[in-house]
């Protein structure tokens, strides 16, 4: 730190600095003092109330000691108090602290022992998901992900797997948002939310109010009676001179009256889980609010939140409502003095009315999570751009994010392309780099490159097609599987990008061969732009194709590679060199 980097635009570039991690660093420690000498401060305020307090039993002067006891007592209730601001301003920066060793972690490529994986939203049909490292572990989610919600943590991951064409809006926005560290207080809130939280169910949460109370009369009436009688008791006691305790059996009354007029599920829901979910979306949406960053997208959302977050609020008080009732004795207390579970009940139908407004504000802050865990590529890349529609496929200075020091490639096609080379020259990777930033334009993501263009294409892959002995399937039945998916999806007309990595690879070189060429003519037929790579060189006089290779040299015995993807066709082999370094071959006579 600072940590720089450049962001790609038409007509320049602009350079920013990371600058607030060394003013969190120096307000922390300052901070840390200070709840030091505060801790000090209540353990000595503590100790002298209980010392008082224990003087005031034990000694003469009780009066005096117990004036002590209370003054000190007091004293240490007001300290708490005006002490607490710097405990939680503490929490807040440790929070900050935490985002940025992650982004530092993000940027060194130590990405991997970020918790969040994504893991549980691979379909394992979607080849792609797999193939391209999109969920799971060191995966594209993984190094992307900011969200904490699971509502945000699910839209995170289809998008990356099945995305929404985003507006231009919208990726204007994410490039902004890539601009402007003040967003890491967002993040940090975030980061704070516990792994309970982060994979509750806010729509079922939202779920228990479809289910409506309905009081009838006959119970608004029973608790008008049940107060009318506790009135009538206590005039009765009082003319007769009776002691009140007698009330006490009224209490138990209507509790267990309360208790049967109102049986309903509601009462049985997890609410303490609730309220603290609807709590971390509060907080959340405070900061959002608080924020100072500006667009006019973003302003659309902090707009919608704004509006209802009231009405949130007012949902999350009810589930505290409901959680109170976990303790015996306010719930005891509530419903026999004032009939506590019947006035949920009437809240919770007045509240049930505003689910659908509430879902679209927490809508709204779910995009943003996602906006944020997309704003992680400008915030740690050197080199990044916010794409262009065309109907051509362009990358210029392309890399893999998950790869560190990957060497950037230049490309641009449309229609097919046979991409030859040796063996570890770079062909496969160069397929997922391709892959890989297409997946993150489709999604409304900055690119890893200095600039791109493409269309909106379904991503179809077939880069890992090996034999899964358990299940039965031999390599070549398994690419078959693959193939099966592309073909479908190319005789819908989908526009679509095919990446191949050698091709049929499970089966003899003629049937290779002779089924590569019908593969190639058909997906030729459709709106498919497709890269597949072989060592077949036969595959390279195929008609309205366009050669790509990768290459390698020789020196002192030792192969180079420089990665770097050329025009026309591979003219060297490599497998001899190979076996004669591992040892397998004694020479290349």
């Amino acid at each position: 730190f600072p940590f720089l980097h450049v962001i790609m635009q038409e007509g320049g570039c602009i350079v920013i600095r990371f600058q607030n991690k060394e003013k969190v660093t120096r307000e922390m420690a300052d901070i840390k003092r200070k709840t030091t000498v505060c801790s000090w401060v209540r353990l000595l305020l503590a100790v002298l109330v209980v010392f008082f307090a224990i003087c005031f039993l034990s000694l003469e002067l009780s009066l005096l000691y117990l004036i002590l006891s209370v003054f000190f007592l007091a004293l240490f209730i007001a300290f708490t108090v005006l002490s607490n601001p710097f405990y939680h301003r503490l929490k807040i920066l440790k929070n900050l602290e935490n985002v940025y060793l992650k982004h530092e972690n993000r940027r060194n490529g130590h990405y991997q022992n970020f918790g969040d994986d994504g893991r549980d939203f691979i379909l394992y049909d979607d080849y792609k998901i797999l193939d391209l490292d999109l969920l799971g572990p060191r995966s594209l989610y993984q190094y992307l992900c900011s969200a904490k919600t699971k509502k945000g943590r699910e839209q995170l991951a289809k998008q990356l797997t099945s995305p929404i064409e985003k507006e231009e809006e919208f990726r204007s926005c994410v490039s902004h948002m890539a601009t402007d560290e003040n967003l890491f207080r967002l993040e940090s809130t975030l980061l704070a939310m516990s792994k309970e939280l982060s994979t509750s169910d806010v729509d079922e949460c939202l779920g228990q109010l479809d289910r409506r109370f309905s009081f009838g009369k006959k119970i608004l009436i029973g608790v008008a009676i049940c107060y009318l009688l506790i009135l009538a008791a206590a005039v009765f006691l009082w003319q007769m001179k009776w002691p009140f305790y007698y009330l006490i059996l009224f209490f138990f009354l209507n509790f267990f009256l309360c208790r049967l007029l109102t049986k309903h599920p509601l009462f049985s829901i997890n609410a303490t889980k609730y309220a603290d979910l609807l709590a971390a979306y509060e907080q959340f949406a405070n900061d959002i609010l608080a924020t100072s960053f500006h667009h006019p997208y973003f302003e659309a959302k902090k707009a919608k939140i704004k509006r209802e977050l009231p009405a949130l609020i007012r949902i999350k008080k009810m589930m505290d409502m409901l959680s109170y009732r976990k303790n015996f004795i306010l719930n005891f207390l509530g419903n026999g003095l004032f009939f506590m579970d019947v006035l949920i009940g009437m809240r919770y139908d007045r509240e049930a009315l505003k689910i659908t407004s509430v879902e679209e504000s927490i809508q709204a802050m779910a995009e943003i999570e996602v906006m944020l865990s997309f704003a992680n590529i400008g915030f740690d890349n050197e080199t990044y751009c916010s794409g262009k529609k065309s109907d051509r496929i362009l990358i210029d200075a392309g890399y893999h994010p998950l790869i560190k020091n990957c060497v950037p490639n230049s490309f641009s096609f449309s229609g097919g392309v046979v991409l030859t080379g040796s063996n570890m020259s770079g062909k496969t990777t160069f397929q997922r780099m391709l892959g890989i930033n297409q997946i993150l334009w489709n999604a409304g993501c900055l690119v890893c490159a200095a600039h791109f263009e493409a269309p909106f294409l379904e991503v179809k892959t077939s880069l890992r097609a090996n034999d899964l002995l358990q299940e039965g399937i031999s390599t070549f039945y398994a690419e078959i599987k693959r193939m099966k998916a592309i073909m479908d999806t190319a005789k819908k007309k989908i526009p679509s990008l095919v990446l191949v990595d050698e091709i049929f690879k499970g089966t003899n070189a003629k049937d290779r061969i002779a089924s590569s060429f019908e593969i190639m003519k058909t997906l030729q037929q459709y709106p498919v732009f497709f890269i597949i790579t072989t060592h077949d060189f036969e595959l390279c006089s195929f008609p309205l194709i366009t050669n790509y290779h990768f290459d390698e040299k020789y020196e002192n015995d030792q192969i180079f590679f420089d990665y770097k993807i050329k025009k026309g066709k591979s003219t060297t082999t490599n497998a001899r060199y190979l076996l004669k370094m591992a040892g397998v071959l004694e020479s290349l006579e």
